[in-house]
C-alpha cells in the first residue's frame, strides 16, 4: 500500500520551477471542480511562463463560463511527453481515464487533491481532505507564488462554489469564505456563474430528470431513494449523453431521506453509481466497495451488471450503513 505523505506547497513550487512543459488534467466526466482547479493552475503557470495544456474531455454547457484562456484540449498529443504532469481533483489514477497513460510517461507526476480515497499515486503528492475542494488548494498553493487574475479568480471561485453544493455542504469551512471573500475582490460576475452551475439545464436534461424521478423508489422506510436510469430508458426518450451531474443532489432534498442514489447505464452492462448523503451515512465506504471513492457525503463508483443486479448491490452496502 502506498504510504500516504504529503509534499510542501514549497516542494511542488520547486518541481514546477524545474518544469517547462506541464500537461494538467482532472478526473474523466469533469464537473465544476475539476474544470475550476484546472483552468485556474494553467492560467497561472502560463504567467510564470509555462507551456501548459489542460487535457480534458468535453463537458456539460453549463460550465463553460469558467473561464480557459484556451489552454484546454480534448486529447494528448502521444509524441509530446510532459516533464510535468499534474493530476487534479482525481481520487486514483483510474480516474484519469485516457489520460492515464500518458500521466504514467511524463517524467515528473504530482496529485493535488482533497478527496479521502485519494490513493497517492504520483511522485509528489498534496491531499487535503479538510478543503472543500481541489480549487480551494489550487488557490492556495498559487497565493504568494503567482500571479491571480479576474480569469483565475473566477475559476476557482466556480470550482468552490460547485463542490461546496452554493456553500451548502459541511465542507464548507471557514478558510473556504475566507478564499471567496479574498477572491470576489476581482470583480467578476459571481452570479451569472453560480446560475449557470446550478440554474442552468438543456432540454435533454431535463428529460432525463424525467425518468429518473418515473423510476423513483424508497428503500428502507423512505430513508434511501433509488433510481436507475438504463440505456433503453434513454432511447425511448431519443436523448443520449451525460446529463445526470446533479440527480443525486435533488433526490438528496426529499423529506426524510438520508442517502439518494442514482444508477444509470454508461454503456452495456456498465453501471454509474452516484451517492448523496447526511451524517452519519458514509458513503465513500459504499463507494470503496466498488472500487469507487470520493466524499462521505457525496461518491461514486462504477459497477459491472444488469440494472436490478447493481441496484441491489448497492441497497446492500448501504443497509450496513443504516
Amino acid at each position: 500500500m502506498t504510504e500516504k505523505i504529503n509534499s510542501e506547497f514549497l516542494e511542488l513550487r520547486e518541481t514546477i520551477e524545474s518544469s517547462n512543459s506541464i500537461a494538467i488534467s482532472g478526473h474523466a466526466s469533469p464537473d465544476g471542480d475539476a474544470i475550476g482547479a484546472c483552468a485556474a493552475l494553467a492560467m497561472a503557470l502560463r504567467f510564470l511562463g509555462k507551456d501548459v495544456r489542460v487535457i480534458m474531455e468535453d463537458y456539460p454547457e453549463n460550465f463553460k463560463t469558467i473561464p480557459t484562456q484556451g489552454l484546454f484540449v480534448s486529447e494528448a498529443e502521444d509524441e509530446h511527453i510532459p516533464d510535468l504532469y499534474i493530476a487534479l481533483d482525481c481520487g486514483d489514477k483510474d480516474r484519469l481515464g485516457a489520460n492515464k497513460s500518458l500521466f504514467d510517461k511524463a517524467l515528473h507526476t504530482m496529485n493535488i487533491d482533497h478527496h479521502v480515497s485519494n490513493t497517492y499515486f504520483a511522485k509528489e503528492n498534496y491531499v487535503d481532505t479538510e478543503a472543500s475542494s481541489a480549487s480551494e488548494i489550487v488557490f492556495q498553493l498559487l497565493y504568494g507564488y503567482a500571479p491571480i487574475d479576474v480569469d483565475i479568480a473566477t475559476a476557482i471561485y466556480a470550482g468552490i462554489v460547485f463542490d461546496t453544493g452554493g456553500f451548502r455542504h459541511s465542507s464548507t469551512t471557514p478558510v473556504t469564505m475566507a478564499i471567496v471573500s479574498e477572491l470576489m475582490e476581482y470583480d467578476f460576475d459571481f452570479t451569472v456563474i453560480y446560475n449557470s452551475i446550478f440554474h442552468s439545464r438543456s432540454f435533454e436534461e431535463g428529460k432525463i430528470l424525467g425518468v429518473a424521478l418515473l423510476n423513483l423508489e424508497k428503500r428502507f422506510d423512505g430513508r434511501c431513494a433509488i433510481t436507475c436510469v438504463t440505456k433503453k430508458d434513454l432511447e425511448e426518450i431519443s436523448v443520449s449523453g451525460d446529463g445526470f451531474s446533479e440527480i443525486s443532489g435533488y433526490l438528496k432534498g426529499i423529506q426524510g431521506v438520508e442517502v439518494a442514489v442514482l444508477v444509470y447505464e454508461k454503456k452495456d452492462g456498465l453501471y454509474k453509481v452516484s451517492m448523496r448523503s447526511d451524517e452519519p451515512i458514509n458513503v465513500s465506504e459504499v463507494a470503496v466497495t466498488f472500487g469507487g471513492g470520493g466524499h462521505k457525503l457525496a461518491s461514486g463508483c462504477t459497477i459491472e451488471g444488469d440494472a436490478d443486479e447493481v441496484v441491489e448491490k448497492i441497497l446492500k452496502e448501504i443497509k450496513k450503513q443504516l
